[in-house]
């Protein structure tokens, strides 16, 4: 396998980090300054103010000492100070965000990475068998990366690539990281959500292989533009990145349905500036899905989703991942698995959301090249305007969310729990979900049942592949429902907390309808509970 990670601009990230810096904190001040005098909206004052009460309001206990002073300073001064001073505070804050946000890189850690990883991950899995030797290779082998590495690996020679990733679980940036390794692809940048450098089993290798801090904490707009910008700077650099456009981890296991398009609008926005400055340079959006079988947090996700359904983007502070004894667990039983992550790479696109080809050329629905510059022209000059941009990047990430559907890869845990939840419902067709879950807790269905209720889901999901509308993993395409209803009571008695299903002889007890119900999402927003119902039952 060939590995261009050597080869990615990545390594050259130390020459550059601290022009990078300096770059982000002159051209942030600039706009905000600029953005003062032309709007009294954007004053100064009003911009320190909205800071200082969230940096403050939110003192967390590893918040830097010299931060806080600095805002308790701001605090006391900003009624009476005059706008020079106003700018001199708003400088400063802006380069203590950039200096937070930067990450750093260093080769010899990424080279302990990628044989650490995989040497500890396969000792996890060798004491899951009962092995006295692990095999190196036993992680490799168990992360599949599918779809169009060919055509990614020939664009990443002739422009930047940016990932656009679904979320699931906090091992995803890892993984993510491991799975690029394996397809011979260029090391990435990313942005890593602020708990990954607080946990102490992860935060070493944040702070080493050039992720960025992304504190979701800090909602104030200095901070945001912070973000953004050095987002922007490093794709117009040509450092290939990733982010989770959807914010946070997937509460529910759903395929998302909207964005958080901040991050993403970056990558037309640094595609614009160097069409503008000096020339095209590509960029080009590259949709990922992770597709787990088992996910690591999904007692706390789903527990918080049915807390609150509407609570989606809020922080969970300590969950499974925090706990390093869970985090074995998981990996001993995931492990177990010929595949436990597939890694799905989605059709190449420019930042317009156009296919482009082998070559890097967008093109259209019907294969026509596409000039995707005329886009920033006005009779016949380039001309910045935001609520275009805005328009554009809502496009993307209309096209971006078609495909994480169509290569959403289902598994057949996600075939057998819809089968067994749905049927639940069925029996109680007065109750919401929300009364199925507190009430049917125990209940009882045949194994024929069962088998049958999976069959009926089966035929309608492998139909739904053969037209495009998703993709199915091997086992789930060849698997007979007999073998995935065994299959999968086991798969789900090895990692959680309790059982989920338990076999009773020729019954299943249905324990936990929550984590069938966590597990059943990965199918809807397809229509499947439609068909199903519209299907012919017998079994």
């Amino acid at each position: 396998m060939a590995d261009s990670s050597a080869t990615s601009p990545l390594y050259r990230f130390n020459r550059e980090r601290q022009a990078i810096i300096d770059e982000v904190i002159d051209r942030v001040t600039r706009q905000t300054i600029q953005a003062a005098w032309d709007s009294p909206a954007d004053r100064l004052d009003n911009l320190l103010n909205e800071a200082a009460f969230v940096e403050l309001s939110s003192e967390r206990g590893d918040a830097p000492p010299a931060r806080l002073a600095f805002w308790r300073d701001v605090v006391r001064s900003i009624a009476r100070s005059s706008e020079e001073e106003n700018a001199e505070y708003v400088q400063r804050a802006i380069a203590d965000y950039a200096n937070d946000i930067a990450g750093h890189f260093r080769p010899g850690v990424q080279k302990l990475a990628v044989d650490l990883l995989p040497r500890g991950l396969s000792m996890v899995l060798g004491m899951g068998r009962g092995l006295t030797l692990p095999r190196p290779g036993a992680l490799a082998e168990r992360i599949r990366v599918e779809g169009e590495v060919a055509r990614i690996k020939r664009l990443a020679e002739a422009g930047t690539l940016v990932f656009a990733s679904t979320h699931a679980s906090r091992l995803d940036a890892g993984l993510m990281g491991f799975a690029m390794h394996l397809a011979g692809l260029p090391a990435l940048v990313h942005g890593a959500d602020q708990t990954l450098f607080d946990n102490p089993m992860t935060a070493f290798f944040m702070a080493n292989l050039g992720a960025y801090r992304v504190d979701r904490s800090q909602t104030q707009t200095l901070y945001k533009r912070v973000l953004k910008t050095y987002s922007q700077v490093l794709i117009e650099r040509g450092y290939h990145t990733f982010f989770f456009p959807g914010g946070g981890r997937s509460r529910a296991n759903r395929v998302d349905d909207r964005l958080k398009l901040g991050l993403l609008g970056t990558a037309l926005d640094a595609w614009s500036r160097n069409v503008v400055r000096d020339g095209q340079r590509p960029v080009f959006i590259v949709p990922v899905t992770m597709n787990y079988n088992l996910v690591l947090e999904a007692e706390t996700l789903v527990a918080d989703h049915l807390e609150n359904p509407s609570r989606q983007r809020d922080i969970i502070e300590r969950d499974e991942f925090s706990d390093a004894r869970r985090v074995a667990s998981y990996l001993a039983a995931s492990l177990r698995d010929d595949v436990f992550l597939t890694v799905r790479l989605g059709t190449p696109m420019d930042v317009f959301g156009n296919e482009v080809s082998h070559d890097g050329e967008p093109v259209d629905g019907r294969g026509r090249r596409v000039d995707p510059v005329r886009y920033l022209f006005r009779d016949g000059v380039p001309v910045e305007d935001s609520e275009r941009a805005r328009a554009y990047t809502r496009g993307l990430g209309r096209q971006l969310l078609e495909s994480w559907r169509r290569n959403n890869v289902i598994q057949p845990l996600h075939i057998v729990c819809m089968a067994l939840f749905e049927h639940v419902l069925r029996q109680h067709p007065s109750w919401d979900v929300q009364r199925v879950l507190w009430f049917a807790r125990g209940n009882i269905i045949s194994r024929v049942v069962a088998e049958g209720e999976t069959e009926r889901v089966a035929r309608i999901v492998r139909r739904m592949a053969a037209e495009g509308e998703l993709r199915l993993s091997v086992n789930a395409e060849k698997w007979t429902a007999v073998e995935m209803v065994e299959a999968v009571g086991e798969l789900l008695g090895r990692y959680h907390s309790q059982p989920v299903v338990e076999v009773d002889g020729a019954e299943l007890r249905l324990n936990d309808l929550r984590l069938l119900y966590f597990y059943s999402n990965r199918l809807r927003g397809y229509d499947v509970e439609r068909r199903l119902s519209a299907a012919p039952g017998g079994y």
